[in-house]
């Protein structure tokens, strides 16, 4: 009679073999599921309307990449407080991460401009100021009134 090389297993160990196989193949799947949709999710760009209307917490200013010290964001509001008081033009300053929901950091500038309605709708003597921190930018968006010719 001829041996055959024939692996005769245990029930108990056929199951773990295929428990172990059935976990490993779930974690690969979860982890490509997981890594397909990481490439998937949008980068989330900072809106009009996330940023944080300074005038609502008695503010000139929205500083939300932290670039402005206290002590300067208190100098800069007396400041600003001041030239409203003396000539009635509202100035506001913004910081943002990056303005990529908007078509351009100008046209994110002009939408927060006009949302805000920053200076008065009856003079429109506003100022925005705008830096984005990503986009290396700066803007300035102006009411009307204080153009030049």
């Amino acid at each position: 009679m001829r041996a055959t090389a024939q692996m005769v297993l245990p029930k108990k160990s056929w199951r773990r073999l295929y428990a172990r196989r059935w976990q490993v193949t779930l974690a690969i799947s979860l982890g490509l599921t997981l890594w397909i949709a990481s490439m998937a999710v949008p980068v989330l760009a900072m809106t009009v309307q996330a940023v944080p209307n300074p005038r609502e917490m008695n503010s000139w200013i929205s500083d939300t990449q932290d670039l402005i010290s206290p002590q300067s964001e208190a100098t800069l509001n007396q400041q600003l407080s001041a030239l409203e008081a003396q000539t009635g033009t509202e100035m506001t300053v913004v910081t943002v991460d990056n303005t990529s929901g908007s078509a351009s950091p100008k046209a994110f500038a002009t939408e927060l401009f006009n949302t805000w309605g920053v200076g008065k709708a009856d003079e429109d003597n506003g100022v925005l100021f705008l830096v984005s921190v990503g986009d290396r930018r700066s803007e300035v968006e102006v009411g009307f009134s204080l153009r030049s010719g």
